[in-house]
């Protein structure tokens, strides 16, 4: 699979800060008639800053499974970028990539440094928040690390 680096990015997800993962289940299931994955425990993975700092990110998080675009639903860490940013819920948006480390060049090239990454266990970089404009983060995704029950919302050279 190759994600051509010219082409429009595939947004596949949209981030919000909630407070109780259940109550934002129930409220915007009830709303937009979203069914729900598993909700994942995140206890103490590694979120590393582009300078070393590292969070210790403790939180539940949460993804619809309605294409086209799925909702991640995810409760704070303090002291974390998993934190909101100003009164709005909304947090990020989530898009495929390949080459995180590229896409990290590409973006601060365009002065939209890196916030944040998480590795892998095979050491690739799983996820990169990157500060975007307008005060937007934005979540390169890579395209290479499974998620399961996540499948359908890859890029679709993966599913060949």
């Amino acid at each position: 699979m190759t994600i051509d680096p010219g082409s429009p990015r595939q947004i596949w997800h949209v981030g919000f800060i909630v407070d109780q993962l259940e109550d934002a289940m129930d409220e915007l299931g009830a709303a937009l008639g979203l069914r729900w994955a598993d909700i994942h425990r995140v206890n103490g993975q590694p979120l590393e800053g582009p300078h070393g700092e590292q969070y210790a990110i403790d939180t539940r998080v949460v993804f619809s499974l309605d294409l086209p675009l799925s909702i991640e639903l995810i409760e704070p860490t303090p002291g974390t970028p998993n934190v909101r940013r100003g009164n709005s819920a909304f947090h990020h948006l989530g898009y495929w990539a390949e080459d995180l480390v590229e896409e990290e060049r590409r973006l601060d090239g365009l002065a939209m440094p890196c916030v944040a990454f998480r590795m892998d266990d095979s050491n690739l970089r799983r996820i990169m928040l990157t500060q975007g404009p307008y005060d937007i983060l934005l979540e390169s995704t890579n395209a290479l690390v499974r998620r399961p029950g996540l499948e359908h919302f890859y890029p679709q050279e993966a599913s060949r």
